[in-house]
């Protein structure tokens, strides 16, 4: 699919360095399913190294346990392609798959470069059924979503963002215990809703976005950027100012490729190309309730709002 070279939003560019990583999450989101686990590099996922394909179930975890012996498998075999590559033995004499991987790096490459490659591969279940179903729990929210964003004048695109946090399932609750469509932590739930053991509100998807659209807010206005005020969503805002100055850059994209601290992992680095893709595909959605199409004026009338 071919990415519009255009921002959807005034407010969340899309950089030319982040493209093959929105690219990527829109094939999780709508061309790989629950059956589809890809291997791909974990910092450059434009390389996409093989894809284990089951059949016959639909459940999510049954399929990754199904899956699980050939991934490895292919895991091990991708790894040996690449550490012997980094010896220097011609890419010629592995076979089609040991010429592809040469060919997907663009090598010759250094040797530190593959091992680094080879320990770095990482799987990717598809989630095609998930943002189906999503799309289905969205519609008859947007409205409301969209209604309680515009009040506190954050940017309606934000009406994506529970796609990436959970598909718009109110019942979704995380390891860390985040819950419902936002993925409201106990202690942000505590500050803005009624968390207790008798009543959750971080289950009800309408009191649920107006906790978020105040988390937002104030993301945005210590940390002044809307790309930065989404990754603050997953981060934090304390570790993003912190990674804000160890980059020296204000830039999201900046911060993304350089960044490299402790904490900052897979989850958080992609968060923000995973709400672009999100957004890409939710966007019409969005717009059948808007009152109007959004216009340069308008834009530009937010942006000093906020």
């Amino acid at each position: 699919v071919e990415l519009a070279s255009a921002p959807l939003s005034p407010h969340f560019p899309k950089p030319p360095v982040l493209h093959a990583s929105v690219e990527f999450w829109k094939r999780m989101y709508t061309e790989f399913g629950v059956g589809d686990f890809v291997l791909h590099d974990r910092d450059n996922l434009h390389v996409i190294y093989d894809v284990v394909q089951i059949t016959g179930t639909t459940n999510e975890a049954r399929a990754a346990d199904l899956a699980r012996p050939e991934v490895e498998r292919a895991r091990a075999r991708y790894e040996a392609i690449l550490v012997t590559l980094a010896r220097g033995i011609p890419p010629e004499g592995l076979g089609f798959e040991g010429r592809w991987v040469d060919q997907a790096w663009g090598c010759p490459c250094p040797p530190e470069f593959l091992l680094r490659a080879a320990m770095n591969i990482r799987v990717q279940q598809g989630l095609r059924e998930k943002v189906e179903e999503g799309m289905l729990r969205a519609r008859p929210l947007m409205p409301r979503i969209l209604s309680i964003l515009r009040r506190h004048k954050v940017p309606e695109e934000l009406a994506a963002l529970p796609m990436v946090e959970s598909s718009f399932n109110p019942l979704a609750r995380s390891r860390a215990g985040a819950v419902g469509i936002w993925q409201i932590t106990p202690s942000t739930g505590r500050r803005y809703l009624s968390v207790s053991r008798h009543r959750d509100d971080r289950r009800d998807p309408i009191r649920a976005t107006e906790a978020a659209a105040r988390v937002l807010r104030q993301n945005y206005q210590i940390l002044g950027s809307w790309p930065l005020a989404v990754v603050a969503y997953n981060h934090g805002t304390t570790r993003v100012r912190a990674a804000r100055a160890a980059v020296g850059s204000d830039a999201v994209e900046d911060i993304i490729i350089r960044y490299d601290g402790r904490r900052f992992g897979f989850a958080s680095r992609n968060f923000y190309p995973s709400f672009l893709a999100a957004l890409e595909i939710i966007h019409p959605t969005i717009l059948e309730h808007t009152p109007q199409a959004p216009d340069p004026k308008r834009n530009s009338r937010l942006l000093r709002e906020g």
